[in-house]
Formats: structure tokens, sequence, C-alpha cells
């Protein structure tokens, strides 16, 4: 394979940054989970196909309850049925990447933790008072419009919604029950007990509310083993986040961020705390251990951030591969990728094939690029009808042969995607596409999915080298979702203030050690990204209120562990 010289450019225009795709015409000493062999006889093209499963760790009330309910409706529409899928097909491979903050919660609510919607469906409907009410008309529409549509009485309850004053007992427990039933995978819904409920339509009773929840209870205990069970059948790799989903540049250093982003203010202070950036990693990766019995070979750093000064931290923790996006491909090498008509990268020997990145210590950490057009369809497919979408997936592969007919290497196209956020936007929740794309996967003698470990294990010697990894994220060449905005740059400076205010009180000698790691972890999670992610204009969650609260909660946290008072942030 040619080397390509690299290139860091520290200073460029933002202009320069924009990376929208164009069409062309045609022309350690750890346990590590153990590598698969794979067939001697070589296809002429590998799909690497990773699903991303997170959620933020959502602070719990007062009441000791989760604030949201985000782990245990997706684990029950999306984590569980993803991966039972996958072991209906014998020669289908598939990477899991399943967060530390995921696993946290979804062991909470085995163990008895509840959701404060899972408490508002629990709730009689004949003994709501007007707060829980309210909650109910506001927040038990949180759901995909095409799920309400299914469901006749949903839209009559929808229509209903602005005027409360007409709402009786019965409307209310029927809304408690849809709101669950919707948030529930329709292979469960197709089966007892839920099927009787969803034939019903109507007028459910309190005890269809208790079954539900139930299964949903039956459910998130099974989402964890089930992946252990498909690992140790072969089906898929299992693969972590650093700790607490952070953007582990800026927790080394947010300067790293004007590197790429010229043009934006940034905090006050810099943000700079390596041994923070070394935690996010090896607590994630024993999470990691701890529900599973191995380490991870791999992780897939949170938004797909990555840059150079970070290598090390995966390096020293035993972790043999990790994987980003196109961007910092692009920037890293100073070229451009753009697409032939049917979505081929107009470079197939950059983009097909995971490079190697020397680190100080003469070691090497492989990254897989993530082929953007491919894996942003998976949002993009569900705006056709099924068979149209295959259709075009199945097209798509064709030509991804045809153009990489005539590369010295086997060439590994990385599909990487959230694996719970576009589902629902789908007929049938996804199902029927899943189906298709698999089969599509396992059709053709020529093509075959594979891991990561698996590829480097084969190819792994045989990989060019990029010399200086450019700070970039899987959809930016910057990092600029989460720094440069007014509120962003708030968040960081009150984290910044936080985090010295920890530190002189760990200096200080005046707190015990439970009170210092209790603090500690609360300092972790206020880095996770999904807090900055909804500060400034760039996102809008149409809560973010919820989200500045939850990460001040946080913050608010740590003084009350360590019994110190709280800043007026």
């Amino acid at each position: 394979m040619k080397k390509y010289a690299i290139f860091l450019l520290t200073f460029v225009t933002f202009c320069s940054q924009n990376s929208n795709i164009e069409v062309l015409e045609e022309e350690t000493t750890t346990t590590v989970a153990p590598i698969v062999e794979t067939p001697s006889e070589e296809p002429e093209l590998y799909v690497m196909l990773l699903w991303h499963q997170h959620q933020p760790y959502y602070p719990k009330d007062i009441d000791g309850n989760f604030s949201k309910p985000w782990v245990r409706l997706h684990a029950t529409k999306d984590y569980l049925d993803m991966v039972e899928m996958v072991q209906k097909y014998e020669d289908l491979r598939v990477t899991f990447n399943l967060t530390p903050t995921l696993m946290k919660q979804l062991n909470e609510l085995s163990g008895g933790s509840k959701d404060t919607y899972w408490v508002h469906t629990e709730i009689k409907g004949d003994e709501l008072n007007d707060n829980e009410k309210k909650f109910l008309r506001d927040r038990f529409f949180d759901i995909n419009s095409r799920i309400i549509n299914t469901y006749p009485r949903y839209v009559e309850l929808r229509n209903l919604r602005q005027n409360p004053d007409q709402w009786n007992t019965q409307d209310y427990i029927d809304l408690q029950v849809l709101f669950n039933l919707g948030w529930t995978d329709p292979s469960y819904l197709a089966s007892e007990p839920l099927i009787s409920i969803v034939k019903k339509e109507n007028n459910f009773s309190e005890e269809d509310k208790q079954i539900i929840l139930e299964v949903h209870k039956e459910i998130i205990d099974k989402v964890l083993p089930e992946h252990l069970k498909a690992y140790r059948n072969n089906n898929i790799e299992l693969i972590t986040t650093p700790y607490a989903h952070p953007i582990l540049p800026l927790i080394h250093n947010t300067n790293l961020g004007k590197i790429g982003d010229i043009t934006s203010n940034f905090p006050y202070n810099t943000f700079s705390f390596e041994d923070d950036a070394k935690a996010h990693v090896r607590k994630g990766k024993d999470v990691f251990f701890e529900n599973f019995g191995f380490y991870p070979n791999g992780m897939w750093p949170a938004e797909g951030a990555v840059a150079q000064e970070v290598l090390p931290y995966f390096n020293d923790e035993g972790i043999s591969w990790i994987a980003t996006g196109q961007n910092p491909l692009e920037k890293s090498l100073d070229v451009r990728i753009q697409r032939w008509v049917g979505g081929v990268a107009s470079k197939p020997e950059l983009l097909y094939t995971p490079w190697d990145t020397i680190l100080p210590n003469g070691e090497t950490v492989p990254i897989f690029f993530r082929d953007n057009y491919l894996s942003d369809k998976m949002f993009g497919y569900s705006e056709k009808r099924t068979d149209l979408s295959i259709d075009e997936f199945e097209n798509t592969i064709l030509k991804l042969r045809e153009k990489t007919s005539d590369l010295d290497f086997v060439p590994i196209v990385s599909i990487i995607a959230d694996g719970e956020n576009f589902w629902e936007n789908y007929s049938n929740d996804g199902i029927d596409f899943l189906n298709g794309m698999y089969s599509v996967l396992t059709k053709y003698e020529w093509l075959e999915t594979i891991t990561p470990s698996e590829y480097l294990e084969l190819y792994g010697n045989n990989l060019d080298t990029i010399d200086q990894l450019y700070p970039a994220s899987w959809f930016q060449p910057n990092y600029a979702t989460w720094i440069g905005e007014s509120d962003e740059n708030q968040a960081w400076d009150n984290l910044y203030r936080t985090r010295s205010d920890f530190e002189e009180a760990k200096k200080s000698g005046n707190f015990s050690q439970e009170q210092l790691d209790q603090a500690y972890e609360y300092i972790l999670l206020a880095e996770g990204s999904d807090w900055f992610w909804w500060y400034g204009l760039d996102q809008d969650s149409t809560v973010d209120y919820y989200f500045d609260q939850a990460f001040k909660d946080l913050l608010n946290m740590v003084y009350l562990s360590l019994g110190l008072e709280q800043p007026n942030f």
C-alpha cells in the first residue's frame, strides 16, 4: 500500500474545515477478548459493522429514581432484540459497543432501581394528583409520531392533549399503557403476554400496566447476558468506550479544540486533567470486565473524538484498536475523500483500511475509520420504503466491490452507527430493514462481515502509518459541538472550578478516601460529552433545560459528597 505524507494543520480557516460530501461522476498484561480465526480463503470485500449503544448517566431524583427513562426504554425497544437478531444469521459478524454508563444503569435497573416514568406508570389512574396528571400529559408523548399513529387510541389522546379538563381516569390509564407499549419492540408485542394487551386497543386495566412493567424488567435483565451469549457463540465482538463517554482530547487539554476551530472563543480556563483522561479509559475497561469477565480488545472513543495526544491512554491500558470517523483521517492525510455515484469513496485505498499510529514508546494503535456515507445512511434509509432502502444498500455494496477490485489488499468498509436513535423512524421499528441488510451481507461468497480484531489478526502487520493524528470527531474536523459557544464555555469553566476545588480538597487531607472517591465519581460523570452536546445553539433536544440541570446536579454532588458549600452556579 502506498505511503502518504502526513501533515498536521494547526491553523486553518473555517471554510477549509468543511467536509461536506460531494458526489463525483462515475469512473497491561491483561486478559482480553480472544480473537477468533477466520477462513483462510480471502473474500474480495469485508464489511465491519459496529453498533454503538450509549446512554449518559441520568442523575437520580430525591426518591432515588432515574430522572429519565431512556436506558429502560431503549433496552425494551432496541438493545435486546438487536443482539438477538444478529444470532439468527450463521455467517454474520457484528461488533457491539456498550458504554460503561449504559451498563452501570442496566445493572441498577436489574437490581431494583426505577425511573420516574416507570414510577408514574405504576400510580393508579384514580389516585393521580394534578402534578402527576400533568407529567403524564407532558411526557408520555415523548415518542415518535410514527409509533403513536399505529395506535388509534394514542392518536385520540394526542388530539385531547391540549384539553386537560376533558380527561378522565380511563384516559390516563390508557396513556400509561400506550406509552410503555410504544417503547416496546414489535417482536415482543407479537407474543404473550403483551399481544393480548395490544389487541384490547383501549380501556386498559391496572393489571395491564403491571404486566407490561414486568416484561420490561425481564427484558432489561436479559440485555447484558444476551450480549455475552452472542459473544461466546462467536456472533459478535464486544467493546466499550471510556467510562463516562467524555470528549477525551478535551479532558486531556481543551486547547486541542482550538486547532480545528480558530474562529470561536474558548473557556476562560484551560481544562487539562490528564489523570482524568487516563481514569476514563481504565475505568471503562474495568466496568466492561466486571460485566463480561474479560477485557475488550477495542474501544470506540466517545463521539469518535481522537487526537495524537490521547493515543497513549489506550495503549497503556492494552487496548488493541480504536475507531473514529472519516474527518480525522482526511485532516491527518491532508486529503478530501469525495464520493462516486453509488456512494463509493473516491480514495478507497485510504478509507477502506485501518491505519497504524506510532506512539512515543514505539508501539502502535491501529485505527478504523468510519465510512460516513454508508454509516449516515442508517438514518437516511428510513425515509424510503423498506424494500427500496435494502435495494439501495445492496447496490452500494455491489458498487464497492466493483470500485475496489484493483486494490492490492482486501478492503474493509467500516459502518459505524448509533444502535438506538433511529429505528423508530423505520417501519416495524427497523426489524424488516435490519433483516434485509443482514441478508445482503451474508448473501455473496465474495463478501464477508468481520470484526476489527479479526481483521487485524489477518492483516495487522501490513498497515501504513499516520504520523500525527489530527484532533477531530466522527462528524466534524474539530470539537465545535462541545466547546466554543458561550453556554458550552461557561459549562467548561464551571467544571474547571469544581475539578480544581476537588483537587484542593484532596490535598488538604481533611476528607476520607470514601468521600474523595464518591466526589471523583461525580466529576467523571460530569465530564461526559452529553451535557456539552446540548449546550449552545448547534443542537436542540427540546428539553435542553434538563441536560443543563443534570450537569449542574452532578457538579453539586461533588460538593455534597465533601460537605462543602456549593458555588452559586
